[in-house]
């Protein structure tokens, strides 16, 4: 274990009372000096500005230590600092007068010439029972920790007395500021000098940037309102809105359910004609089967029975076709299917179909009525039809298979 070089107190050291910042450009470490004053250091080299104060390693300090409601002395080095950020600033005067250690002293040494001035504000804005001081050397701040603890009152650094200022003007100036820029305090009533004094005109600067302040932060309040209100109104219209399309989407999907049950009805009344019609054409071609034996067995003419049997074929063929197109058709229909599936081997057996009863003079309702299918389902099918067929969009799918050439098939 460390001692003090210069009061000869043991110093306490710990891992995890060290870290690096969250940019990497410095190290922090924390070290406890015999039972009650806390050293913190910063190793860089190179100047930074402080951002955060790192409240969370204090905090794993003091809990380690039990120094939890105890008298504390908080011993500062200010090597290579160049600055506080504005949250450093805010949560240093949080820290010293929310925090549970009873902090007496606060001793910042090697200080920048160009910090003075902040710690000074620092300093200004402290509250009653905290001492805070700016030393030279380690020296001198530790000397001045344990001169504090014996009793003794700290001395008023010169420089800050410098060319005839008075000190109690100077401190209440910079707490003044600091309360109205850190603490946002734009209610505080600002001290006046006579105004015959030297300082009364800076006070007076300060008591109308305060008025200042304090409209902006009014103005910031009216327009952070009003898009509050704003956010408010525009979720009500949406959250409307979603309401009304959650409404819709339920009547949309009962609709559809029925729909569904409706149109498998059909297809199941459908099936139903279809098996019906299967079972016919399979008997009709069974018995035109069996004439044609019978036919073939009879004593007469070749001619007649090769007449007959003919015949007896061209039924059987239109009975495959009604039974492939679930229609029942003519002979003339036959004709027509087995012309049209020659001329367009393309076509699948629903638009051979959809050909024959345009050809018929169904309009698209009826072909859905017929096929199970939609009206928009038949349009966009006589859509694919013109192109796999080859007709001009101008021109009228019923007329060019009416004026199909039949005969040369």
């Amino acid at each position: 274990m460390h001692q003090c070089p210069v009061t000869g107190l043991p110093i306490t050291e710990r891992s995890q009372w060290s870290f690096d910042s969250p940019k990497g450009d410095y190290t922090k470490k924390f070290t406890l000096i015999g039972k009650d004053i806390i050293h913190v250091e910063k190793s860089a080299n190179h100047g930074i500005v402080l951002e955060h104060l790192d409240q969370a390693t204090l905090s794993v300090l003091v809990k380690e230590e039990k120094l939890s409601g105890k008298p504390l002395h908080i011993l500062i080095d200010c090597t290579n600092i160049a600055g506080f950020n504005y949250a450093y600033k805010k949560e240093f005067t949080n820290i010293i007068f929310n925090w549970n250690p009873d902090f007496k002293i606060v001793v910042f040494y090697n200080i920048d010439p160009e910090i003075r001035l902040q710690l000074e504000m620092l300093r200004s804005i402290a509250p009653h029972g905290l001492t805070f001081v700016m030393s030279d050397t380690y020296e001198e701040a530790i000397s001045g920790i344990m001169a504090f603890k014996s009793g003794k009152t700290p001395e008023v650094d010169g420089r800050e007395t410098r060319g005839g200022q008075d000190p109690l003007i100077r401190a209440e100036f910079l707490s003044t500021l600091a309360r109205m820029a850190w603490l946002k305090m734009f209610d505080q009533q600002i001290y006046l000098p006579p105004e015959t004094h030297v300082s009364w005109l800076f006070f007076k600067a300060l008591e109308a940037i305060q008025g200042d302040f304090k409209a902006m932060e009014l103005e910031h309040e009216t327009i952070l309102d009003r898009a509050v209100d704003d956010c408010r109104h525009q979720l009500a219209q949406k959250t409307t809105a979603l309401n009304a399309q959650i409404e819709l989407n339920r009547k949309n999907a009962q609709q559809f359910r029925e729909e569904r049950l409706a149109l498998a009805s059909r297809v199941s009344t459908h099936d139903f004609e279809s098996t019906r019609i299967s079972m016919a054409n399979a008997e009709k071609t069974s018995a035109l089967k069996n004439l044609c034996e019978l036919i073939a067995d009879l004593d007469a003419d070749p001619q007649i029975k090769q007449k007959l049997t003919s015949y007896c074929l061209n039924l059987v063929e239109t009975g495959q076709k009604e039974q492939q197109l679930n229609t029942e058709l003519t002979e003339a229909d036959t004709a027509f299917i087995s012309m049209l599936q020659k001329k367009h081997p393309n076509l699948n057996q629903r638009e051979l179909r959809i050909c024959l009863l345009i050809k018929l003079d169904y309009n698209s309702r009826d072909i859905s009525r017929m096929m199970g299918l939609s009206v928009r389902g038949i349009e966009s099918t006589r859509y694919r039809l013109h192109r796999k067929i080859g007709i001009d969009k101008h021109r009228s799918m019923k007329t060019y298979l009416t004026n199909l050439p039949i005969a040369n098939y």
